[in-house]
């Protein structure tokens, strides 16, 4: 967000026919800034007045230091998460690489906008950084999770191009948190913010909504990728977080899972959840649950038996986004019908 200090044209040429001219529209943008540093109700929030558009300019980022020496033109969102919060941002045209999850409607929403990016390029586990590099990029912008997108930072750092590197997205709040450091990053601070305030919005209807609700135990199972077999989703995913905002206890935490790890019908009986969400890496499809849905065990779990089993797209609940707020309340009003 910027605020103009220029006059009006037509007001402008009135006073180019005065002599006071100058002196004239040096008060106006004197008042203007008196009132923008006041707090009126036209001020530009904090954040931005921190981090104004005009470049070069330095963000902090996990506590290191960036400089943009201008406004990049040739942005890099490696990363999926990145990729998606990205192109809520800036036009595709200003995109120079993507992840190749981008075109996948079940993992991203942004798909349509991912398609028109020519350059993608898988990352997580084999991220590839003179692919990177190729892209001629003047901002890179990824998300250090796996082994393989560490090795990658490292390299790419020595680069020169100025990088974002984020680490985490495993809240809502650390979500809302990195859309407002690339908005910052891309020049578009004011689009940054009205997202974000449509998610604090919406993320404070919902748990007002359930104040004082009964919390029951929710489990998340997934594959993770394509194959994989089924997964007990941790405290170190976004789910975690919308699962124990939307009004309930995470089985996991019962389980003493901090992290993902590979689900066994027993695990499951063990908890013995009140809810299971399943999450789809493929729309309609859950073949890779097959392999405990499939054991007489399953039938035997409360969430089974009374009917509250829900599958969702892994963008909606696995993957962090914008919309994952939007997922909060589908939760919630599962959980909490009465609520609502």
């Amino acid at each position: 967000m910027h605020l103009s200090s220029r006059t009006p044209k037509k007001q402008y040429k009135m006073c180019a026919m005065l002599l006071a001219a100058a002196v004239w529209i040096a008060g106006c943008g004197n008042e203007k800034q008196t009132a923008a540093d006041s707090g009126s109700e036209n001020s530009v929030p904090a954040s931005s007045q921190n981090n104004a558009t005009s470049y070069p300019k330095t963000i902090s980022v996990a506590g290191k230091d960036v400089t943009i020496p201008k406004k990049p033109e040739k942005i890099a969102a490696i990363s999926l998460d990145s990729a998606d919060a990205a192109l809520e941002l800036v036009d595709p045209e200003r995109m120079a690489l993507v992840s190749t999850s981008i075109t996948n409607s079940s993992l991203a929403y942004r798909t349509a906008e991912g398609e028109k990016v020519k350059n993608k390029i898988a990352g997580a586990t084999s991220l590839d950084p003179e692919q990177v590099l190729s892209s001629n990029a003047d901002l890179l912008i990824m998300t250090k999770l796996h082994d393989k997108e560490k090795e990658a930072n490292a390299i790419l750092e020595q680069s020169g191009i100025p990088i974002i590197t984020l680490e985490s997205w495993s809240t809502l709040e650390s979500v809302m948190n990195n859309i407002m450091v690339i908005g910052q990053a891309v020049g578009e601070e004011a689009k940054a913010e009205s997202i974000v305030a449509d998610m604090q919005t919406k993320l404070e209807k919902t748990t007002k909504a359930i104040e004082g609700a009964s919390r029951p135990s929710v489990l998340v199972v997934s594959p993770l990728g394509p194959g994989t077999g089924p997964y007990l989703i941790g405290s170190s995913n976004i789910s975690y977080d919308l699962v124990r905002l939307a009004g309930a206890e995470h089985a996991a935490e019962n389980l003493g899972l901090k992290r993902t790890t590979k689900a066994s019908i027993e695990q499951i009986i063990k908890a013995d959840p009140e809810y299971i969400l399943l999450v789809e890496w493929q729309a309609g499809k859950t073949d890779d649950m097959n392999e405990i849905m499939q054991t007489p065990g399953w039938s035997t779990l409360k969430a089974v038996k009374n009917n509250h089993v829900l599958s969702m797209p892994a963008k909606k609940l696995l993957n962090p986004n914008r919309y994952n707020v939007d997922t909060l309340e589908e939760i919630a009003k599962w959980l909490h019908p009465d609520k609502f």
